[in-house]
């Protein structure tokens, strides 16, 4: 006995002795990019482990035992293990079947092909591959019918986006629902109120919500278009859907996985206004304090008295000493991520850590974050899973500039002042520390006292996550059980000092935003096939939303104690006020899917809505939604040419309700120690929802053993009923009434190409490009409305719609002209007058264009974003003439004569030839005068660049790591259009409203570049 136990513990030391451990990569032959979640199994066993998040994968195995790759859209694949020490394995598209699987509606995974819908996803890598502070902003350029704007204004600038075009009247109402792991989640900007023309209530951007979040958790992003595709979502899921599935753990052969990513990124201004260097601070030739304008003395070096600030005479050469580059300085981005994974057959973990510190190109100014993540699945039973997806964020700035135009602005400090200046000598800027600065101007502030001493600082915590229970009664009948959880605390506080042009006494304010949303929602679904040919899901479930916003807010204009910063410090009435608002949707829903020999496909869905802002009467309301998708390819023989071919068409509707308390009037209270007010606007307990129709054709191909890949749609939408404010007269005591009013009716075309020039077994490059162009149609508006503004722009330039127009439309002042289109001239002077519509903020159509090429280890990566067409007003263009201070100044500094015409003394036109000074001329055109200050914003941009190298296997064994790989990496790095002097990109900020179509003296953007390791432990 003793005997045959020896043999066979010496068997099991032999076998285990003979097992080794084979390390890989699984790469996509078409792309040459990394497969993450292959299948991976010992044939004939039931060991096997699943490739990681960079497509990597280490299991121990015996020679000679069987491999096998599995993936669903790509053929299986099996190799036979000879020793190998790493292994490279390329997976083949199965081009009979290309069963992709993409997260669609309420986190059901679908296969592509069954899809009646337009959907779009994009991987992990395409996010952070190029690292942005705003994730939103990496989406730009990369998906037909998305839009993405960024609005630079500083360090943590929001973005804004939107899907097909505008659907409401409401600008704040057009960008999509966002969901993560299945769950809604916050976007929304919370401004403090105020305007970028109107400083006084201090626009600030502080960033979007989903800007919060680490990219680096991301596993994909995947953008529902249309109402059909989102409908299950009910009302705020009428603009659209971005869908963010995080990462989830991984089998790790040897234990736990730990990932460690890490990017640092320089940033300089990618456009600063051309500036002239040929006259100085003064008027008509002469110096001039306290002037502001560049209309002084010529700069040729003869020794004039000047100041350095107020009072501060100096004689020395009249030269050019202004650099703005002498102001901004070079940005930081550091963004650092560790992720730790593990799982087995039982369940699967993930933590992760990020941080990033970001500086910005504005002296002073910040932004720091924290995220700590943990994903984890456990099988609990046979029948009963539990996941919980968990993401606490920290977030805060030491200080973040004013957006816009107005004293407290940075750009408003370097446009009104003097080349002469030596920007550098104003950098000491206390003439009595805490209560006088030294300036050059009595209605300005000194640049660095703005940026030193105007502070807007902010503190966030927000915590977002949900848990699950998925319970399988049998294989085909399961429950899900899931509630979700968004909340955050927002501290915010601003501090001028005692001195600052617009609070000379000093000032001091607090406001502290509560956020609290609750989804919880079940969902039963039932699936069956029916013999060989038929399969279906159905699936019936409920939602309930609460949402709960809390506002504090306090405020003094006056200090008693220079330098410091607290309410108790305010000596004067502070304005005080606290707002709450609550709302919440009760919803049902169910939805069946129809498959027929897999190449016919039939969705058909219905939501059912209660809204608490909706009168009792019309708080319900139901909308169906209908897809089908055919795939003439599986169902007949087609030429060779053709691997894939679908037809997809969908019909949908969605309900939309309106912000909480619409329906009744109340009472508004005043300041502190105050009486109560009427309010001015009227509200309405007769609302009805918004309705939203619309219809979807598209086309799907794949051609040429995959070498060409094409998708095309076109769809239109039609928006009825829409809440707004609208305008009133007076008489009865208010200003404005809610109401049902407006249609948009929205349609347009989406086309996306993917090519594969070159495929070989080391070489592999794509070219993928994406066109949109899209048309929203303002159709009515209530009787006896001609025009509703959509948003309103500095100097009564505004977006209004007007029935017969197009969203977007720009209204202002204009040149006065004759019926031949001259512009009529007085005392050599243009006349404006004329209100009338001057441009559009949409862009005619977009394009995106990228290409990605890899050879061996290496890859390089680039990105384009092309938009033709649509215009902007530009107030940095306005205020530059006025002040003498940019380049395009000279070519009228000698006097001119305008083109145009004057009346003769019979009432006719003649050519005018009066000359005037360039004074005259500089304040001739009045800001006012849209058409004069609004440009084309065509523009293309690089939007992002990377270069890498991924190490091998062999070199990255020596040393002691998994995997490695290296890259330089820029964003933004060229910009070529014809508006001079900014950005085109640029955005108005109207509290927690994103203005498109206004520059209002933003923030030069941000050109950005770095390198970024990825390394695997």
């Amino acid at each position: 006995m003793k005997g045959r136990l020896t043999i066979v513990l010496v068997f099991l030391v032999a076998l285990l002795y003979a097992q080794e451990t084979v390390k890989g990569t699984v790469l996509d032959a078409n792309t040459g990019e990394v497969l993450p979640g292959v299948g991976i199994m010992i044939k004939n066993t039931t060991k096997g482990t699943s490739t990681d998040f960079d497509g990597k994968f280490s299991l121990k195995v015996n020679k000679g035992q069987i491999l096998q790759f599995s993936f669903i859209g790509f053929k299986t694949q099996e190799l036979v293990y000879n020793g190998q020490g790493f292994l490279k394995v390329l997976l083949e598209e199965d081009n009979a079947q290309l069963e992709e699987v993409i997260v669609t509606s309420l986190g059901i995974k679908k296969e592509k092909r069954a899809l009646g819908y337009a959907a779009t996803e994009l991987k992990a890598n395409e996010l952070t591959k190029v690292k942005t502070p705003n994730v939103l902003n990496a989406l730009a350029g990369k998906v037909a019918g998305l839009q993405v704007t960024g609005a630079n204004n500083g360090v943590a600038s929001s973005a804004r986006v939107v899907i097909r075009g505008e659907n409401s009247l409401n600008i704040n109402s057009n960008q999509p629902l966002f969901i993560l792991d299945g769950v809604p989640v916050n976007n929304r900007i919370f401004g403090v109120g105020g305007n970028t023309t109107d400083q006084a209530d201090l626009p600030t951007d502080y960033g979007n919500g989903l800007s919060e979040l680490n990219a680096d958790d991301f596993a994909s992003v995947t953008i529902l278009k249309g109402a059909a595709a989102s409908a299950l979502y009910g009302s705020r899921a009428a603009n659209g859907v971005v869908v963010i599935t995080t990462k989830k753990g991984s089998q790790y052969d040897e234990g736990i996985g730990l990932e460690i990513s890490s990017s640092s990124m320089f940033s300089s201004a990618l456009r600063l206004p051309e500036l002239q260097t040929q006259f100085g601070g003064g008027w008509a030739g002469a110096y001039a304090s306290n002037f502001g304008t560049n209309f002084g003395p010529a700069l040729n070096g003869a020794v004039i008295p000047h100041e350095l600030s107020l009072g501060e005479v100096v004689n020395r050469p009249f030269i050019n000493r202004y650099d703005l580059n002498d102001f901004f300085k070079q940005g930081v981005n550091l963004d650092n991520t560790v992720t730790l994974s593990g799982g087995n057959e039982k369940g699967d973990f993930l933590f992760s850590y990020g941080n990033t510190y970001n500086e910005g190109i504005v002296p002073n100014t910040n932004l720091r974050g924290n995220s700590f993540r943990i994903n984890a699945g456990y099988k609990l039973s046979e029948k009963l899973t539990a996941n919980v997806r968990a993401n606490y964020v920290t977030r805060g700035s030491d200080n973040l500039t004013v957006a816009g135009y107005g004293n407290q602005g940075i750009m408003y400090a370097l446009l009104w002042n003097y080349i002469n200046v030596d920007l550098n000598e104003l950098k000491d800027y206390w003439r009595v520390e805490n209560q006088e600065q030294r300036r050059l101007f009595t209605w300005g502030d000194n640049p660095w006292f703005i940026a030193n001493e105007n502070i807007n600082a902010f503190d966030k915590n927000r915590f977002v996550g949900n848990v699950s229970l998925t319970y399988d009664f049998n294989d085909n009948l399961s429950l899900l059980g899931r509630v979700g959880i968004d909340q955050s605390n927002d501290f915010r506080w601003s501090r001028r000092s005692i001195g600052a042009v617009r609070n000379p006494n000093g000032m001091y304010r607090e406001q502290e935003i509560d956020f609290s949303e609750i989804n919880a929602d079940f969902l039963l679904t039932y699936k069956r096939n029916f013999g060989e040919n038929f399969t279906t899901t159905t699936s019936v479930g409920a939602n309930r939303f609460d949402q709960q916003i809390q506002e504090g807010f306090l405020q003094g204009n006056g200090l008693s104690i220079p330098g410091l910063y607290n309410a108790q410090n305010i000596n004067v009435t502070p304005v005080i006020r606290s707002n709450l608002f609550k709302k919440r949707i009760n919803s049902v829903y169910a939805f069946t899917n129809l498959g027929y020999k897999d190449y016919l496909f039939l969705d058909l869905s219905v939501r059912n809505d209660w809204s608490s802002t909706l009168p009792s009467d019309n708080n319900s309301y139901f909308y169906p939604a209908a897809s089908v998708s055919f795939i003439p390819s599986s169902a007949f023989e087609l030429p060779e040419v053709i691997d894939f071919l679908k037809l997809r068409f969908n019909v949908a509707e969605v309900g939309k309700d309106t912000d909480p308390y619409s329906l009744f009037t109340a009472y508004e209270f005043g300041t502190l120690g105050g009486t109560l007010t009427n309010p001015s606007q009227l509200l309405n307990a007769n609302l009805k929802p918004e309705r939203t129709i619309s219809t979807e054709f598209g086309l799907e191909g794949v051609f040429l053993s995959n070498r060409v890949k094409l998708d095309a749609t076109y769809y239109t939408s039609t928006s009825r009923d829409q809440i707004l404010n609208v305008g009133i007269s007076g008489a009865n005591g208010f200003n404005s009434i809610v109401a049902n009013a407006g249609e948009i009716k929205n349609s347009g075309v989406e086309l996306g190409l993917g090519i594969t020039p070159v495929r070989t077994d080391n070489m592999n490059w794509t070219i993928n490009a994406n066109f949109t162009k899209n048309r929203s149609e303002v159709v009515s508006l209530l009787p006896n409305l001609d025009t509703f503004i959509i948003g309103q722009g500095p100097d009564g330039v505004t977006v209004e719609a007007r029935p017969g127009g197009q969203m977007g439309d720009i209204y202002g002042d204009s040149f006065i002209r004759n019926d031949n289109g001259d512009i009529i001239y007085e005392n050599g002077l243009p006349l404006t007058g004329n209100r009338r519509k001057v441009g559009n903020y949409n862009p005619d159509w977009m394009l995106g264009l990228g290409t990605s090429f890899t050879y061996k280890g290496f890859n390089l990566s680039a990105q384009f974003d092309i938009r033709e067409g649509g215009e902007i007003y530009s107030y940095t263009n306005a205020i530059g003439r006025e002040s003498g201070i940019l380049a395009n100044t000279l070519s009228w500094r000698d006097g001119i004569v305008g083109e145009g015409v004057v009346r003769d003394d019979s009432g006719g036109f003649v050519p005018n030839t009066q000359e005037v000074t360039a004074e005259a001329w500089a304040y001739a055109i009045p800001r006012s005068n849209a058409e004069a200050n609004i440009f084309d914003a065509s523009f293309v941009k690089l939007r992002q660049l990377s270069l890498g190298y991924t190490f091998s296997q062999p070199v990255v064994e020596k040393l002691k790591l998994q995997g490695l790989s290296i890259s330089l990496v820029g964003s933004n790095l060229f910009l070529w259009t014809g508006v001079p002097n900014i950005d085109p990109e640029a955005q108005g900020l109207n509290g927690g409203t994103l203005l498109p179509g206004f520059e209002v003296t933003q923030l030069p953007s941000t050109r950005s570049y770095g390198f970024k390791v990825n390394m695997k432990l």
